[in-house]
Order: C-alpha cells, then sequence, then structure tokens
C-alpha cells in the first residue's frame, strides 16, 4: 500500500504478487494490482493471474468481485470494450449486492438539506485558508489536487473524513446552531488540516462528497474557496461505475440509474448552495483541464494567488503521496483519451445515452 501510494508501482506490483501467493482472498489486493501498470498485452502475467481469479469460483464473493473489477479495467487498457462491459456488468451485481444504495434516503436528504436554515458563522481565522475541491467522484478532483498542490504555499491533504463526520457528530448532539459548538469544531479541523509540517497559507481537502456539507464549510470557515469539478456526465458515469470503492456512501456507483440518480442530487444542491451561500464557488471542466491544464486553472490560481500549474507534469513535480482510485492515472502526464470515452461502450451499454 505505501509504495503504491508514493508510485513505486513496480514495488508494489511485486508485494501485491506475493500477497496473493501467500493468499488469494486478499480481495482488496486485485484492485491494487490493475492499479501497478497500464496493460498492453493479452499475455501480460498479471491478467492471466486476474482472469484465472475471476474464473475461480472457489474465492469468496469480495474477492471475485475485486478480480472483475480489475480485469475490467485491464481489458479497456487494451480495447476489448464488449468483454470488459460483460465482466464489468456482473463484478457491478455482485458489488451491488454486497452494498445496498437506497435512492429514497438520498432524496430524502437532499430535500431535507434545500430546506434547512442557515448555520450561524464562526469568526475566520486570519492566519488559515482552507480549499475545498468538491463534485461528483471521477470529475477530475485527484487531478486539479494534484496541480494545485506544487504551488509551496498550499497544503494538499487529500481526502479528508473530517466535515462529514463532524458535521453529524454536532447534529446527533443537535448543537448545528450552536456557535460554540461550530468554534471548536473549526478549531479541530484547522489543527487536522494544518498536522506539523511547515506552515503554508492554503491548505486543500479533496473529498468530493463534501459537496453535501457546502453551507457547514461556509459557517466553519468563511474565508475558504470551494472549487466546483464538473465533467461530461456519460464520462462519469461510466467512470464510476468501472470502478469498486470501499466507501458505503459510494453504494450508488454500482447501476447506472442510481448514479443518474445521485447526480441529480448533486447538481440540485450545487444549484441550491451558489443561491444562499457567499462563500465563491468556482467552476472548473475536466476536458478543460485535460486539454490544457494551465488555462484551465490559470484563473482558480490567480484568484488564490498561485503560481499557474504548467500543463503537463513532470516527475519532480507530483504529489508525494496518493491514495484514492486515481493513484496510477494522477501521475500520469495529462491526457485527453478520457473524453468522450462512453462512446467506446455505447453500443454494450445503452443506458448510459438513455440516463444521461
Amino acid at each position: 500500500e505505501f509504495a503504491l501510494a508514493i508510485g513505486e508501482f513496480n514495488i508494489a506490483r511485486e508485494y501485491l504478487q506475493r500477497t496473493l501467493d501467500n493468499d488469494p482472498a486478499k480481495s482488496a489486493s486485485w484492485l491494487r494490482l490493475a492499479y501497478c501498470q497500464r496493460y498492453r498485452h493479452r499475455d501480460d502475467p498479471d491478467l492471466r493471474r486476474i482472469q484465472h481469479a475471476w474464473s475461480d469460483n472457489s474465492l469468496d464473493l469480495q474477492s471475485r468481485t475485486c478480480a472483475g473489477f480489475a480485469l475490467g479495467r485491464a481489458l479497456d487498457d487494451l480495447g476489448d470494450y464488449a468483454q470488459a462491459a460483460a465482466i464489468l456488468m456482473e463484478a457491478n451485481a455482485m458489488a451491488r449486492a454486497n452494498v445496498p444504495w437506497r435512492a429514497d434516503i438520498w432524496r430524502e436528504l437532499v430535500e431535507r438539506r434545500l430546506v434547512e436554515r442557515s448555520l450561524p458563522r464562526v469568526d475566520a481565522a486570519s492566519d488559515f485558508a482552507p480549499i475545498f475541491v468538491v463534485g461528483l467522484p471521477r470529475t477530475g478532483t485527484t487531478l486539479v489536487a494534484t496541480l494545485l498542490g506544487r504551488d509551496e504555499q498550499l497544503r494538499e491533504r487529500g481526502e479528508l473524513n473530517w466535515i462529514p463526520a463532524m458535521y453529524e457528530h454536532l447534529a446527533e448532539q443537535g448543537k448545528l446552531y450552536d456557535r460554540a459548538a461550530l468554534s471548536k469544531v473549526a478549531q479541530f479541523v484547522t489543527a487536522q488540516m494544518r498536522r506539523d509540517d511547515t506552515p503554508a497559507h492554503w491548505y486543500l481537502d479533496k473529498n468530493p462528497l463534501n459537496f453535501r456539507y457546502l453551507d457547514f464549510i461556509a459557517a466553519l470557515f468563511p474565508q475558504a474557496r470551494i472549487i466546483h469539478c464538473r465533467r461530461n456526465l456519460r464520462d462519469t458515469a461510466l467512470s464510476l461505475w468501472t470502478q469498486h470503492f470501499a466507501h458505503a456512501d459510494l453504494g450508488f456507483c454500482y447501476d447506472f440509474s442510481s448514479i443518474a440518480q445521485f447526480a441529480h442530487g448533486h447538481d440540485r444542491l450545487m444549484s441550491h448552495w451558489r443561491e444562499v451561500l457567499e462563500v465563491p464557488i468556482l467552476d472548473l471542466e475536466y476536458e478543460a483541464l485535460a486539454t490544457d491544464a494551465g488555462s484551465a486553472l490559470g484563473g482558480i490560481a490567480k484568484s488564490l494567488g498561485l503560481s499557474a500549474p504548467p500543463s503537463t507534469p513532470n516527475a519532480s513535480a507530483m504529489p508525494r503521496t496518493i491514495v484514492t482510485a486515481s493513484v496510477w492515472q494522477a501521475r500520469q502526464p495529462v491526457y485527453t483519451r478520457s473524453i468522450d470515452r462512453w462512446k467506446n461502450y455505447a453500443a454494450y451499454l445503452p443506458e448510459i445515452e438513455r440516463l444521461f
């Protein structure tokens, strides 16, 4: 896990191979193995290993599910979209049975958030400025954080869970409207984001699902900046559907109709926040970012007082650690092949065009 996070893919691959030799039921290792390279040949030994695991009915359901997502990723690399779609349909059905997601609960949450009264604002800390990168998952949040994180004035903290955890904590205590409690939470989250390294002006949290709590963020940090990542919804839906996620919050990703319902709720909430919140919300299009990252981020970097990033990363500017599903992609040169990727699957997954 550590070698993968710091981009030492060959070392990670060696350990993952040994892990799976010892115990093929280490389910997440199948996914991690698929993250270690871009597959170019059908006779790749890792690909054969993953195919064998997918076909092994003696493996537990979770391990086979992970092997299915890993195999789908490898076949996508090879351009075998028909077979990738067929396997991913089975793998998604397995995952869906394990991680149920209820659209009615999501709709109720969205409706409740739309009518809740405004939270009281706490006094802004003069020496702390947080940035929250939000949006639907797989819309370029990791790429944005990676590019902005090169600036010495900014500390990129990955996907933190403090905002949703603290919101639920105060909600359970009935203290969401208690200014003193909000102030304590703001101090706590500030300490967690600062940690103990060299101080900086900006601190960045790229948890995309924080879009659910922008009113909470605005109350805790009136000085915050929000970067909202957007992407062609068909590409977003396909990218979500082809990933296996560990977190229950992402249980909607295993069914296209659920993705469509979640995306609709996301759009309603973002429209609402724009109307009622005073914190700046800066939109960033994935397609523009992938085509010319420097230009796409130039305006945002300027508003933050950061240097505009170049359009193509170099190895020395890469982040020290990446621990999301974008662990491989975020370390490659910025590329455009993910734009209109859904068209590769249109003949095999007609619901992409029908639902989005």
